[in-house]
């Protein structure tokens, strides 16, 4: 059959080199190759075998959610391995372009794009995520650092980064559940905004301004970034944190336009995101069933979007392999907590996430995508301290 020959053809490229085989067993139960594998691919119907042929990346991620694929063994290594191998060859479309989104417009649409995925339920993201409800890529001085301990390490680093002081200003565009501005305003008594679009977040970060008495520190507006300036007022410290992906590139100058317009002269920006090195193509799975919107930047793109403001560079980190650690932990949280989830979603949505949180992690991994933190100022400052960072030998050890 030709279909066999193809997907032996497959098979074959994905066991290159490589001691751990992958095999798969097609809808009549014959496996390629007949010898035992440590990963095993099973298609449950042959029109799931069609789809992943024609389309790898909707055929497989699709199959899998609906139960018609499904892997005994490492889902993370075949993962790694298919994205590898149509990395580097180009081969079809690239088999998981797992966040690579595609333009978002602005307004209704984002606020409707947001609730999708962050109106889940507190209940739901509070079962995976640290206790600070941080939804963003951590920082591990080691990888056996919990989450709680990584996500507050993050934060202590932008704060470091922002020389947050008492008697600033804080803005956080895209505010999540409010662990910036509430720990912000709680440890050097700035006065903090922010903001979201999201109601479940919008109504926990009030409910904790109540209950940690900073009623006259914090703010959180349920708002869109362009309306920022309808607030009438300007800050001296501006962070966004992984928010930047959901803004698309036809809108990224706007979003500059609209943070400049609100800061101070000689005020700090701090903008964490998901990008890419280069302009690359966007998920089609993850903009239906994830993120529906939304677009991963490329560093060109972001610099060219504010190169009309009169904003500097102060510095620009990468937090690449933080993100795949991060991924593990909160997949590990998932996995701990899979029964309590169940009596939440259905099957089908256990098996989307799996494959998201999964897939998420590997395009660290291999180097598809990255976090940058980019530091600007508004205008010229000359006297931010350099930059130290401390180098102490390999942090991530093959296979730990």
């Amino acid at each position: 059959m030709i279909k066999e020959a193809i997907v032996e053809r497959i098979v074959n490229k994905l066991n290159e080199n490589q001691k751990e085989k992958i095999g798969v067993e097609l809808p009549s139960g014959k496996r390629i190759p007949e010898f035992p594998v440590s990963h095993l691919i099973r298609f449950k119907t042959w029109k799931s075998l069609d789809y992943v042929l024609k389309d790898p990346e909707m055929g497989f991620g699709e199959g899998y959610m609906n139960g018609d694929i499904e892997v005994e063994g490492d889902l993370e290594e075949v993962i790694k391995r298919g994205m590898t191998l149509f990395k580097d060859t180009r081969k079809f479309e690239k088999l998981f372009g797992i966040l690579r989104h595609v333009p978002l417009f602005r307004t209704i649409r984002d606020e409707r794009n947001v609730k999708h995925h962050y109106d889940l339920g507190n209940d739901f993201y509070r079962l995976w995520l640290d206790k600070s409800m941080t939804y963003s890529c951590a920082f591990f001085e080691d990888p056996s650092m919990s989450i709680d301990e990584a996500q507050s390490l993050k934060r202590r680093i932008i704060y470091e980064k922002l020389q947050l002081k008492e008697g600033d200003t804080l803005l956080d565009i895209g505010c999540g559940w409010g662990s910036i501005i509430l720990e912000s305003a709680e440890l050097y008594n700035v006065k903090s905004v922010g903001i979201t679009l999201s109601d479940n977040q919008y109504e926990y970060v009030k409910e904790e301004i109540k209950k940690r008495g900073l009623q006259d520190k914090v703010e959180v507006y349920k708002l869109h970034y362009v309306d920022l300036p309808k607030l009438g007022r300007k800050f001296n410290k501006v962070v966004s944190v992984g928010m930047f992906e959901h803004v698309g590139k036809e809108n990224y100058e706007t979003f500059f336009n609209t943070v400049y317009k609100v800061m101070e002269e000689g005020g700090l920006f701090l903008l964490h995101t998901i990008g890419k090195l280069h302009p690359d193509t966007q998920s089609r799975w993850i903009r239906k069933y994830i993120f529906p919107g939304g677009y991963l930047p490329s560093i060109s793109e972001i610099v060219e979007s504010f190169r009309d403001m009169d904003f500097t560079l102060i510095d620009f980190d990468n937090w690449r392999m933080h993100y795949y650690w991060t991924l593990k932990k909160w997949k590990e949280r998932f996995y701990e907590n899979l029964d309590k989830i169940r009596n939440m979603f259905d099957d089908r949505f256990i098996r989307m996430w799996e494959l998201y949180l999964t897939a998420s992690a590997v395009s660290f991994l291999i180097g598809s995508n990255y976090v940058f933190q980019i530091l600007l100022s508004k205008g010229v400052k000359d006297d931010y301290p350099v930059i130290k960072r401390e180098f102490s030998g390999v942090l991530f050890k093959e296979g730990t």
